[in-house]
């Protein structure tokens, strides 16, 4: 089953990996693609925390994740290759609004706080103690 969670998560770090690379690139929009940038290299951080602790994560909430994932990362690179020096003509006729890439961080920050979900949800439950059942909290006097 770690196997079959690796091989899921293999290509979004790729895709990551991409957009990184690609924003290093860019020609316009160069405040927003850094910013893209950023939020991408947490999320690929928290994919690469979820591969390397794969022996524990659930395969179906996984799975769901990072399909949803890919499909923005591919949304990202699609942006962020928009952004890329080409030809006048070409600079002239592609339109990219700023509300293109605020959409595009917010769905990178959703996703963020999805995989960081899954990590989380996959760590060994947390035992309490005895005595810290019997905590009490002082009341207030006034």
């Amino acid at each position: 089953m770690a196997d079959i969670v690796k091989q899921i998560l293999a290509k979004p770090i790729q895709l990551a990996d991409q957009v990184i690379k690609t924003t290093d690139e860019a020609s316009s929009f160069k405040s927003e693609c850094s910013e893209l940038k950023s939020k991408t290299k947490k999320l690929v951080t928290l994919i690469r925390q979820a591969a390397r602790a794969s022996n524990d994560l659930y395969e179906r909430p996984t799975r769901r994740i990072i399909d949803d994932t890919d499909q923005v990362l591919e949304k990202a690179l699609a942006l962020v290759h928009k952004c890329r020096a080409h030809g006048l003509v070409k600079r002239v006729f592609t339109i990219i609004s700023a509300a293109a890439f605020r959409k595009m961080v917010a769905q990178l920050e959703n996703f963020i706080g999805d995989v960081s979900w899954l990590t989380f949800s996959s760590a060994e439950p947390i035992i309490f103690s005895k005595s810290f059942r019997s905590f009490r909290r002082p009341r207030d006097r006034a």
